[in-house]
């Protein structure tokens, strides 16, 4: 009886949370005045510009982590791009969300990056198009700027959040 209970609990605590987080997913309009986005102009001139390349330079020595949306870790940029050439996927168009990109830089030698993006990726099936809430982290060494952490999170629509809190529950 009493596990009954127990697991009769961890349920409605995941469907508490998942609906949490859904309630809270939905204002991603970052708070006016909340964060110092104007601090360290020209060091954020260098950021913008390094996460506009193309090539490794913008990684200092491939000390890069990133985790995907669907939740796949890479250690290292190779590692990074192999993710996506084993899948025969190429990044179609990345669009900041108006409104949603925080910079906040910290004592001038690093700095956090937040934004909603809308992904598009061309597939060996089709193009398959994703909002992401990504965090980038940034490092400055020897007065150069450097990418070294990424992680996007899939945003849920309302139907997936729905499967998702379904899928919770029957676990338990």
């Amino acid at each position: 009886m009493k596990n009954n209970r127990t697991n009769n609990y961890t349920k409605w605590a995941i469907t508490a949370f998942i609906l949490f987080l859904a309630a809270d997913g939905m204002a991603q309009i970052p708070p006016a005045g909340k964060y110092n986005t104007t601090n360290y102009p020209e060091d954020r001139k260098a950021i913008a510009l390094l996460s506009m390349a193309k090539d490794s330079a913008q990684h200092l020595n491939d000390d890069y982590i990133a985790v995907g949306p669907e939740g796949k870790i890479s250690y290292g940029v190779e590692s990074w791009k192999k993710g996506f050439a084993d899948k025969g996927a190429t990044f179609k168009s990345v669009k900041v969300v108006p409104g949603t990109l925080i910079l906040r830089i910290y004592n001038g030698d690093a700095a956090v990056k937040n934004m909603v993006l809308d992904v598009v990726f061309s597939t060996p099936k089709g193009d398959l198009s994703i909002t992401v809430i990504r965090t980038e982290v940034y490092i400055k060494q020897n007065g150069k700027w450097y990418f070294v952490g990424g992680q996007g999170t899939k945003s849920l629509n309302e139907e997936e959040l729905k499967e998702l809190e379904k899928k919770s529950l029957n676990k338990n």
